[in-house]
């Protein structure tokens, strides 16, 4: 048995000996490293311009379907007709509601449909809002 053991150490020796050699022996390696987050590219954007006042203008408001978002814009439609009584407010949460656009858009396509829905009264301002 002593012999056999002897044997074993020397074989493990040998091995350990020649690790080094073979690692040596191997060629380096190349790697490439990539941003996961990819590339991002950045247009400028013109922004409308502003309107100076809300008489005689069509006011949108939008509501994405959260909780209580519909009783502010109530209320905001309730205060602009009061205040400018030749402004028309469309609540398109109500007056389209047979197009579906008072929800949370899941996906750029969803958000061109609503947006194009909204865009159909011809809007000067649209004011949106979400609440909880």
């Amino acid at each position: 048995m002593l012999k056999y053991l002897k044997h074993a150490a020397l074989a493990a020796t040998a091995a350990l000996c020649a690790a080094p050699l073979a690692q040596a022996a191997e060629q380096p390696q190349e790697w490439e490293l990539v941003n996961p987050a990819g590339v991002i590219e950045k247009v400028a954007v013109e922004p409308a311009k502003r309107i100076t006042a809300l008489e005689g203008k069509t006011i949108a408001l939008r509501w994405n379907g959260k909780n209580n978002g519909d009783v502010v814009l109530d209320r905001l439609a309730e205060l602009l007709s009061k205040k400018y009584p030749s402004a028309k407010v469309v609540k398109v949460y109500r007056d389209m509601a047979d197009q579906n656009v008072s929800k949370i858009s899941a996906t750029q396509a969803e958000s061109m449909r609503i947006s194009k829905a909204v865009a159909s009264v011809r809007p000067d301002i649209v004011i949106a809002s979400q609440a909880d």
